[in-house]
């Protein structure tokens, strides 16, 4: 039994082909250079912002486009398996977070300090090229783990069972509500920073739809006591729509921050969004780790269903 669920828009996702190496290299390359540019912040950052050391950079990234994505670090194997492009996504996810965090250190002094606005500003532009960078290369991660569930037929999935090194559904369940709980607090911030004086007012965004993750919840709840699997690629789907209720919380975070010195009522909408917002992150990360064991898997299945089928 499998489960059914409408999974979020990601450009190819719907295909079950093969994600192009082209396109791959070129949203890492992407993601390489928006980080490069973040790296020559630091030292203004830290003088200007008070930037802690930061704890990645763009050689760790190197590393793991170089280990995950390469063979002997110049070409993309043929038959690239989509937890190596995920774990590049999730390294990326970290970076994002620290920029996003220096970015927001730096708001706190913009109306003080040209320095510190300048910085800010060089911060948010290369923020928001890594986001993008990300998001095509997350496209093609998700594109490929659709494929490697494409080759896993029904009759595999009914034999499978729990399986060694499948995730428990109800570990599954567990992270899934948490991240849920975690993240549907992202409305009301976005809602109290418009009407709090001392926080800067923007366009309203749409507000974010939980129905693919209720879904998910609740078919897990229907077949916590059974043998059945959950697919990577639905757990990838709803995690990343997660991410986005991350960032709107962080734009809450960053919409009050410049007046929090000075206003209480912004200081309170700020320091709630910043606790929202690290929960919400340790959440997504628990449960990405989760989708990234269940990834690895579904590989290792298909992996023997291809050996069987090569000795015969």
């Amino acid at each position: 039994m499998t489960v059914a669920i409408s999974l979020i828009s990601l450009g190819a996702a719907a295909q079950v082909t093969k994600a192009s190496s082209e396109d791959l290299m070129d949203a890492a390359f992407d993601m390489k250079k928006a980080s490069l540019a973040a790296d020559k912040l630091a030292a203004d950052g830290f003088k200007y912002c008070r930037w802690s050391l930061a704890e990645l950079d763009t050689s760790d990234l190197d590393v793991a486009v170089s280990r995950f994505l390469l063979n002997h670090g110049s070409q993309v194997p043929e038959n690239l398996s989509a937890s190596k492009m995920w774990r590049v996504s999730l390294l990326t996810r970290d970076l994002v977070n620290q920029l996003a965090m220096g970015s927001s250190m730096c708001n706190l002094r913009i109306r003080f300090s040209d320095e510190a606005r300048r910085v800010g500003r060089a911060a948010s532009s290369s923020l928001l090229k890594l986001m993008v960078a990300r998001s095509k290369f997350n496209d093609l991660a998700y594109q490929q783990t659709k494929r490697q569930e494409s080759i896993r037929g029904p009759e595999d999935k009914e034999r499978s069972g729990e399986g060694s090194g499948k995730v428990a559904t109800k570990e599954i369940l567990v992270a899934a509500l948490e991240m849920k709980a975690a993240g549907e607090i992202e409305g009301m911030l976005a809602a109290k920073s418009q009407t709090t004086s001392g926080c800067l007012h923007s366009d309203p965004t749409e507000p974010i739809d939980w129905s693919d993750l209720t879904k998910l919840i609740d078919y897990m709840n229907h077949i916590s006591n059974s043998p059945s699997t959950i697919p990577p690629a639905n757990m990838w789907g709803v995690a990343l729509e997660a991410e986005v209720a991350e960032l709107s919380i962080f734009r809450t975070l960053d919409l009050c921050t410049p007046y929090a010195a000075e206003k209480k009522k912004a200081r309170n909408v700020a320091t709630e969004s910043s606790a929202a917002y690290h929960r919400l992150r340790v959440a997504i990360t628990v449960f990405e780790a989760l989708a990234l064991r269940q990834t690895e898997w579904e590989e290792q299945v298909v992996t023997q269903k291809q050996e069987l089928v090569q000795e015969q």
